[in-house]
């Protein structure tokens, strides 16, 4: 079985990548979705994060972990992430890899010829872990286009979207990468180009 990393800026698009993919046979694994449940499943790990960085991430009311404690803050956490980037390469040291292992051992019941991951740190220097992969999809968009997508989809001002771009440094001309995809508004050219991607895969 053979890994394929799907990767990008924040706003470009992987997610609709990912679908596509998914869509066309290729069981894909979501980091940030399932970093989100690691946090519900391993309770100790807000400790950890809590002790690292010096203060409480629990919320004050609302879910709880398996355990019955107050569950993560995530508005918090990422609040922290996007504004402290010592912060947030501690925090990546400690969940990526559990997030790996995880996804290794998620591995184990998948199928096929190939599985995906999706994944906008794997390939950048704060990733606090690394994958094998046997090809890396890169998708890409321009600037102002990222920009007006994570607003719409985030809900958040200017300020912030740009905030949370500039807390990410990307290298698409980096030697791993097998294809470039740019996601720039036409959806239907862009999920061509993603089957297209895969039917070359399959070859």
């Amino acid at each position: 079985m053979k890994t394929l990393l799907i990767t990008g800026p924040i706003g470009s698009g992987k997610s609709l990548a990912s679908r596509v993919l998914a869509g066309c046979g290729m069981p894909v694994y979501d980091c940030d979705a399932q970093a989100k449940d690691l946090y519900r499943r391993h309770p100790e790990l807000i400790g950890r994060l809590e002790q690292a960085l010096g203060q409480s991430l629990r919320e004050s009311e609302g879910l709880a972990t398996e355990e019955g404690a107050p569950a993560l803050d995530k508005k918090k956490l990422a609040a922290i992430l996007f504004a402290d980037g010592e912060a947030r390469r501690t925090v990546n040291s400690l969940v990526h890899p559990l997030v790996l292992a995880d996804f290794r051992q998620w591995c184990l019941s998948q199928n096929g010829p190939w599985v995906g991951i999706e994944s906008a740190l794997l390939l950048s220097p704060e990733a606090g872990a690394t994958l094998d992969c046997d090809a890396v999809l890169f998708v890409d968009a321009p600037a102002d286009t990222r920009l007006d997508r994570i607003i719409q989809r985030d809900a958040c001002t200017r300020e912030q979207a740009l905030s949370r771009m500039a807390t990410q440094k990307f290298d698409s001309h980096d030697g791993r990468v097998s294809r470039i995809l740019v996601n720039d508004g036409d959806a239907a050219q862009f999920e061509q180009q993603v089957k297209d991607f895969y039917q070359s895969l399959e070859k």
